[in-house]
């Protein structure tokens, strides 16, 4: 007889469930990096900014430009800490994340346990019932031998 295991439909909607938690986990990782790469390129904007502003001020440059040259930095650096307190929100939301998929896979792997352990349990009758289909026969047997 071919095990069968009640739960079946449960389990693999926990395995969806995981499957989804763990999707949701790596899209905000994804978006984490993009930030974070989005922060260094904004940093390197800036140091090429100060350093060439130190260039032009060597040189002498009007005022006019100067300005110009910090409106634009600030600008960058207004960008740089709106990013900066994205990525703080994108690393709060991981943590949430990985919880959710974490209770997701416990989930998961209790049912997987319960089926593993029933499994066992069939196997284990299984092999009882040939045991005693065997036990049968042989006594069938002998007994016609007599």
């Amino acid at each position: 007889m071919p095990f069968r295991f009640p739960l079946s439909p449960v389990l693999r909607l926990r395995e969806s469930l995981e499957r989804r938690e763990y999707l949701a986990l790596q899209a905000l990782y994804s978006q984490t990096a993009e930030v974070r790469s989005d922060i260094k390129a904004l940093d390197q904007v800036l140091a090429q900014a100060r350093s060439q502003r130190s260039t032009q001020l060597l040189e002498g440059i009007p005022a006019a430009y100067l300005q110009l040259e910090m409106e634009g930095e600030a600008r960058v650096a207004h960008r740089r800490q709106a990013l900066t307190a994205q990525l703080a929100e994108l690393q709060s939301k991981v943590k949430e994340q990985i919880g959710k998929y974490q209770r997701a896979r416990q989930k998961r792997e209790t049912l997987e346990e319960l089926r593993r352990q029933q499994f066992q349990k069939h196997v284990r009758e299984e092999a009882t019932r040939e045991q005693q289909a065997g036990d049968e026969l042989f006594l069938l047997r002998r007994i016609h031998r007599k």
